[in-house]
């Protein structure tokens, strides 16, 4: 009777007409038939009509390790002990309850204690809704079976945590703008958005349109990865690391726009994760402030969710193309950084070569993007390869996806300590080497498969072979 006499039946009522029937009906598949089907059964009987149009069937929760929760087994998990957290003195009193209800023997609780004391020696730690919702929509609901981890539920804490830093980010900006009287209400009459702006807005385009794709099809596991990709991925990891210094100060003539991209990409990202996450999205909606002009609803549940004909002006594909090669190049670049102790501060310059025709003009284009990202300082486009033979002493190279990629670092290498971190990596690789070549003997030797063993082996060569040479070029910068 539920989906009709809430509304009133049998009295004809205004919410029974409005809201019978239900559009969507989810509950998990072991009660098909127990209960869905009786609802449905009872409702053409009573109102003529079937309850719902669609009936999503969501799997069994189980354990991390696929065991049916059960008290006797000490695995199950109170969603309210996640919420609010709970000791493991008071998870250890509730069993203790069990047994007096009759629930447990005492043989099954002191073996659940036991299980509780491994899983949660300092109890379950307190997460919020936010955090259990985007937890269990991060598995394939639509599966027979979920095995829970309640190791993530941290990590879903630590998503939060982003979405608050970087909201955080953009309202100190804000500040900024009015505490300097900045006027955000027109953009300048000669303005022009950057590669790096429109990037942003065609990634945003793309989002909106996979997040509806992936809500129609009920797909949350999907839809939360496209947000997590999105706002993570593109927005912090790129286009903040891009304009936060653009937004330190008002009076820099890309303040303006940066900040305007910036509020259209997180107001939107929040009205897309709203429906997972509620609670900090509506936090963050009544705290961040309005850009001139914007429309704001009393509440986040009341605004508008985003929609692909609203974006699908921004779809740029030639221009994600191009973009994702100039970050290919970004990431070689930080990468060869990371190998070397260079001096705080230093800007290498930088040599890039590409193998695909035409490809280096276009990037050209893409040269502050790479040098702010990168934190390098010139970059020089190539269109011949360079040879290597007549590279300057003190240059590393690294060769991707048809990109070849030269950072000049003599000037700021500290050679002593350069020198002592590589010799310890060789030291390292020599032990690595003598560990292999015990799995391939004795007790050990069916530990790893023969191929393994070889595969491994020629990855410890070419390591050592890379390291000799970095080797040899400290020695001979120490000579000169």
């Amino acid at each position: 009777l539920y989906p009709f006499a809430v509304f009133g039946w049998p009295e004809k009522t205004p919410d029974l007409e409005k809201h019978f029937p239900l559009d969507l009906m989810e509950t998990g598949h072991d009660i098909l038939f127990f209960w869905v089907a009786r609802m449905v059964m009872i409702s053409i009987a009573l109102m003529g009509k079937l309850p719902f149009s669609e009936v999503m069937l969501h799997g069994i929760i189980c354990d991390s390790q696929g065991r049916k929760m059960s008290k006797s087994l000490g695995n199950v998990i109170d969603p309210m002990h996640v919420i609010h957290g709970a000791s493991l003195e008071q998870l250890k009193q509730e069993l203790d309850v069990a047994v007096r209800n009759g629930y447990l023997t005492e043989e099954e609780m002191e073996r659940s204690k036991d299980e509780l004391s491994k899983k949660f020696p300092s109890g379950i730690p307190a997460s919020g809704v936010d955090c259990l919702r985007w937890t269990l929509l991060s598995y394939d609901v639509k599966s027979r079976q979920i095995n829970l981890d309640s190791d993530l539920f941290p990590r879903a804490g630590a998503w939060c945590n982003k979405i608050w830093q970087v909201s955080k980010f953009l309202v100190m900006a804000h500040e900024r703008a009015k505490e300097s009287g900045k006027d955000l209400s027109t953009l300048p009459k000669d303005f022009r958005p950057s590669i790096m702006d429109m990037w942003i807005l065609n990634q945003l385009a793309d989002t909106v349109q996979r997040v509806n794709e992936e809500f129609e099809e009920r797909n949350f596991d999907r839809l939360l990865k496209e947000l997590r990709s999105f706002l993570y991925g593109n927005v912090c990891d790129v286009y903040v690391e891009y304009i936060k210094n653009d937004l330190q100060d008002p009076n820099d003539p890309r303040f303006h726009s940066s900040l305007m991209f910036l509020h259209t990409c997180i107001m939107t990202s929040l009205k897309m994760i709203h429906p997972i996450m509620p609670y900090i999205t509506e936090e963050l909606y009544q705290r961040i402030p309005c850009m001139p002009k914007e429309r704001r609803q009393e509440s986040i549940m009341m605004d508008a969710f985003p929609q692909p004909t609203q974006w699908s002006g921004f779809v740029n594909p030639n221009l994600e193309t191009l973009m994702d090669r100039a970050l290919v190049i970004v990431s070689g670049i930080r990468s060869i950084k990371s190998n070397y102790s260079l001096q705080k501060g230093y800007a290498p310059p930088v040599l890039v070569h590409s193998e695909t025709q035409g490809e280096i003009e276009e990037l050209r284009g893409c040269s502050e993007i790479i040098s702010r990202l990168s934190k390098s300082g010139e970059i020089i486009f190539s269109d011949e390869k360079p040879n290597l033979a007549e590279l300057p002493v003190g240059s590393a190279i690294n060769s991707h996806e048809g990109l070849t990629i030269v950072v000049h670092l003599q000037d700021a290498l500290d050679l002593d300590k350069e020198m002592k971190k590589i010799k310890e990596r060789i030291e390292k690789n020599a032990r690595d080497v003598k560990k292999l070549e015990k799995a391939g003997k004795g007790k050990f030797q069916y530990r790893m498969k023969p191929e393994e063993i070889e595969s491994a082996r020629g990855k410890l060569a070419e390591e050592l072979e890379a390291l000799e040479r970095q080797l040899e070029v400290i020695k001979q910068l120490q000579q000169k």
